[in-house]
């Protein structure tokens, strides 16, 4: 099917026709050549090198689907978070809620858009360091893009190589790391202004110094973001509710001793918060919500490692040990069912009743590989891995004036009330004490049989066990002591991958690939739910199978890949609800996803580019799932979280001018879906989301050292809703971000 440069209104005919994959080919021209080189732009385009397989390699030699956003690509497109950059991706659908509890979802595997009861099913990594921990995941860090070297996207399952919770796929961080060879420095402010918001501000800041050359150095940035809010909460009287603020940093420092030995510290520190919720309320108007008080999130990520990279000579030792704390709390409106309570309690509350809920967790992993010289006719790497994790968790229900309220009720009587609220608000709480822990051993080998044909074969065999100590206290467990009960599971088992990679020539590969993917069983709790609920989940898992070509046409200036895959996923793991609406897991079913992602880069001439790509996928239910207190789920049911289509494209000018102008239009669309498996069931009115395109346009002047950027993003300003959940105040509906416009300037030494 022939290229057009035609922009016209996106029928179902041009979603068909835009099958080309931005960041799937990941040009890095600005990146990856060496200084002062002269390098060929249509010869730049296949350069990035990933470490997808923890070797590195180019992207487009990997037997998989790998994409790598760059640092110029985040620059280019004024990449803030992954809501910016991370849906332009082939087969990925980015379920933006609220900070810390936004969800990517790869090839539609999942079962919610928001939250799951264990791990969720995208793997979140930062230099290779697992976020994910064991269990039950507190917090997702959407680490901010400023001074990334690059985004690596693992699409499939990556346990093999990355563990328990990538079994969709996986999201690596690559940060920079201090450069002993010289100094270097950055800066960027960015204001903007989004429609029903004030104005927005960002300042981050970047410096390198050698402290002594080629032997050690340090690399500190430092970030800040205020986003204002642009939904007004009518019950708390308060207009741009949902501002949220960002600040943190990361600090690097590298020694190199010798040639072969690098020593490198990394640390990672963010904190994010959001003053209420970022959804509006079905049937309120445009952008209006309405709690009795705000349903804030505040998120804290820390995140220590030291790595060891040694030469040995015949092989490469890497030994990566890590520390992490990440803390999350967060409150919830319950004050519809406040006259509930009251009946059945004979209380007199007048006070909003709220949700308070949260938690902490430590996590400690270590990781040790040793990897062959690259060149060999037999490339293989083996090594281990151990993540212990501990982690305190809460929900608690809770009212100003709970304990007075008590010591009035005939149910209760003087007294109750300092025994029930302690505190004067929480009257019934539910909290526990997890531990969880992962241990495995991983290989992978590739037989190069001739420069044509390889074949790899790689397996993980793991255990893992989760142990989980939950007491109930509050009312209903008065008069006597509070509830306790514990729980612990334990699992091991296998996980293969085998590929064959076929170079037919120098500019056409075709791979076929097998691999699984698994991740924890989760324990329930008996919650505050008044509704019982099955005493938790165990392990699922998936197959994936998938057949991939990577060309490259007219001497470099076209690359074109296509990738099929199919999905065999059993013994699902679900997050479902009580009709009071709490949130508990299970197991039930079997689903499939099938599909194909399209993608290409052209650059006809170097002063233009065109990046783009199309997804088709069907997520499906593969047979009825029974939903407790709800029905059943057809089988055929579209899979929470996922879309059918995903289409995406960047279109960039370089013009030959003063100030050397760049001029890019950038395009998504995301087919419709549904945000929970309820959503699925017959008579229940379904939470939806997706159906809506997104155009952005930006302008950049270079001066000097400095680029001055103008953008417009959401130009449609479309109210287009990345997930809906069933709230006791009604239906919330997450959004885009509405229309923004604002200026960016980025300075570099």
């Amino acid at each position: 099917m022939p290229l057009q440069l035609r922009l016209r209104p996106l029928s179902h005919a041009v979603r068909f026709a835009c099958c080309f994959g931005l960041f799937a080919t990941a040009p890095a021209w600005a990146q990856e050549a060496p200084a002062g080189a002269a390098a060929d732009p249509a010869r730049t385009l296949d350069t990035v090198v990933v470490t997808a397989g923890k070797l590195k390699e180019s992207v487009r030699e990997i037997a998989g689907s790998v994409s790598a956003v760059t640092d110029q690509q985040l620059q280019d497109i004024g990449a803030q978070s992954l809501a910016d950059y991370i849906q332009r991706t082939p087969g990925v659908v980015f379920n933006n809620y609220q900070p810390g509890v936004s969800h990517v979802v790869m090839r539609g595997i999942a079962t919610s858009a928001g939250n799951v009861q264990g791990q969720p099913t995208t793997g979140y990594f930062l230099n290779e360091v697992p976020l994910t921990e064991p269990g039950w995941t507190i917090a997702i860090p959407d680490i901010d893009a400023f001074d990334l070297n690059r985004v690596e996207v693992l699409r499939g399952p990556q346990g093999t190589l990355f563990g328990s919770a990538s079994m969709g796929g996986a999201v690596n961080y690559v940060a920079n790391i201090a450069d002993t060879g010289a100094f270097d420095a950055a800066a960027e402010a960015t204001v903007s202004q989004t429609r029903n918001a004030d104005v927005g501000f960002a300042g981050k800041a970047m410096v390198n110094v050698p402290i002594k050359q080629d032997l050690l150095a340090v690399r500190a940035v430092a970030q800040y973001r205020d986003d204002p809010g642009f939904i007004d909460n009518i019950g708390t009287g308060r207009d741009g509710a949902n501002r949220s603020t960002l600040d943190g940093g990361r600090l690097s420092l590298v020694l190199t001793p010798n040639e072969g030995t690098t020593l490198t510290w990394l640390s990672l520190l963010q904190n994010s918060d959001s003053d209420d919720n970022s959804y509006q309320i079905a049937g309120l108007g445009d952008l209006t919500r309405r709690t009795a008080l705000p349903e804030y999130t505040h998120t804290k990520v820390a995140v220590h490692s030291l790595r060891l990279d040694q030469d040995l000579g015949f092989a490469d030792l890497t030994a990566l040990l890590a520390y992490q704390k990440k803390k999350q709390d967060w409150r919830f409106d319950y004050t519809p069912v406040r006259a509930a309570y009251n009946a059945d309690l004979g209380l007199d509350l007048t006070a909003p009743l709220y949700i308070a809920s949260g938690g902490e967790s430590t996590g400690k992993s270590v990781e040790l590989r040793l990897s062959s010289k690259p060149g060999g006719r037999i490339d293989w790497l083996v090594g281990g891995m151990y993540f212990d994790s501990d982690k305190s968790l809460h929900e608690q229900l809770g009212a100003e004036g709970a304990a007075a309220a008590f010591d009035r009720s005939p149910l209760f009587g003087p007294g109750s009330g300092a025994v029930i609220a302690p505190d004067g608000q929480i009257f019934n709480g539910f909290l526990t004490d997890l531990s969880g822990s992962e241990a495995a051993l991983f290989g992978e080998g590739s037989v190069h049989f001739n420069e044509q044909w390889k074949l790899t074969v790689g397996g993980r065999l793991f255990r893992n066990k989760v142990r989980t100590v939950s007491t109930q206290v509050g009312f209903s467990t008065w008069p006597g002591a509070p509830k306790v009960s514990t729980q612990e599971t334990k699992e091991d088992g296998f996980n293969p991958k085998v590929s064959l990679t076929w170079q037919v020539n120098p500019d056409v590969m075709v791979y076929g690939l097998v691999s699984e993917g698994f991740r924890f069983g989760e324990p329930n709790t008996a919650g505050l739910s008044a509704y019982p609920v099955p005493s938790g989940s165990k392990s699922d898992s998936l197959v994936n199978y998938e057949l991939g070509t990577r060309t490259s046409w007219a001497g470099g200036r076209l690359l074109l890949d296509a990738t099929l895959f199919y999905v065999d996923w059993k013994d699902i793991q679900l997050r479902l609800q009580t009709p009071d609406l709490f949130n508990y897991a299970s197991n039930g079913g079997k689903a499939y996803s099938r599909g194909v992602e399209l993608s290409a880069t052209w650059r006809p001439v170097d002063a233009f580019e065109w990046q783009a790509s199309a997804t088709w996928q069907r997520a499906r239910l593969d047979e009825d799932l029974f939903i407790l207190y709800y029905g059943t789920a057809p089988k055929g049911s579209q899979l929470p979280g996922s879309a059918d289509w995903t289409v995406s494209n960047l279109l960039s000018w370089h013009f030959d001018a003063r100030f050397s102008p760049t001029l890019s239009l950038s395009h998504q669309y995301v087919g419709g879906g549904i945000s929970d498996l309820n959503s699925a069931v017959p008579g229940i009115t379904p939470n939806r989301q997706g159906n809506y395109n997104l155009f952005d346009l930006r302008y950049r002047m270079t001066f000097g050292n400095t680029d001055v950027t103008l953008f417009g993003s959401n130009l449609t300003d479309k109210r287009g809703i990345t997930r809906s959940v069933t709230e006791t105040n009604g239906i919330g509906e997450g959004l885009v971000r509405p229309r923004t416009v604002g200026v960016t300037v980025h300075w570099r030494y």
